[in-house]
Order: structure tokens, then C-alpha cells, then sequence
């Protein structure tokens, strides 16, 4: 057996295995990414609903909904932030595109 061989399986094999973990990565950023821009999107039109309402009693719990609204979103962020902190998505992320999220209130 040439001595290029095993040399080529190991490179093969080194190339797939980035090239997985690289896809998984992004699939795990995407949908997590997705999620915070749900919640955010959610928590506009609800804000935009409280200007358009006028009833105080409906103004009330739309109130208590965009706290709750808040709350999801700032929870997405902080999972959203902790994944691509984590070591094995930290580098993949960064170099696929994907940043840390400020979790400002919109």
C-alpha cells in the first residue's frame, strides 16, 4: 500500500468531519436565530397594538402581555447567546456570521 493513502483518508475523513460540524452548527444557530427574531417580532406587533388601543381596561393586559412578550424574547437572547457561547459553537458561529445578540428591548 502507497504511503499517500492513509494520508488521504485522513484528510478525507478531518474535511468531512468540519464539514458536519460546520453544517450542525448552523442549523443549530439558524433555528435558535429564528426564534429570537419570532419573539421579537411578536413583541413589535404587541407594542404596536398597546398605541393603537385605546381602552384602559384592554390597555392593562395588553401591558401584562408585552411583559410576558419581553420576557420570552429576553430568554430567547439568553439561550441564543449562551449556545454560541458554548466552546464547540463558539468558533463555527463567529466565522459563519453569527453574532451575539444585545437583547435591547425593541
Amino acid at each position: 500500500m502507497p504511503s499517500w493513502i492513509p494520508w488521504l483518508i485522513a484528510i478525507a475523513s478531518t474535511t468531512a468531519f468540519v464539514a458536519v460540524w460546520f453544517w450542525e452548527v448552523k442549523r443549530t444557530m439558524q433555528c435558535l436565530k429564528s426564534t429570537v427574531d419570532s419573539a421579537a417580532d411578536q413583541l413589535k406587533a404587541l407594542r404596536l397594538r398597546a398605541c393603537d388601543s385605546k381602552d384602559s381596561e384592554q390597555s392593562d393586559e395588553i401591558e401584562k402581555v408585552i411583559g410576558r412578550s419581553k420576557s420570552i424574547y429576553l430568554q430567547a437572547v439568553k439561550h441564543y447567546n449562551d449556545a454560541l457561547d458554548k466552546p464547540w459553537i463558539f468558533l463555527p458561529g463567529i466565522i459563519l456570521g453569527f453574532k451575539k445578540e444585545l437583547g435591547k428591548p425593541i
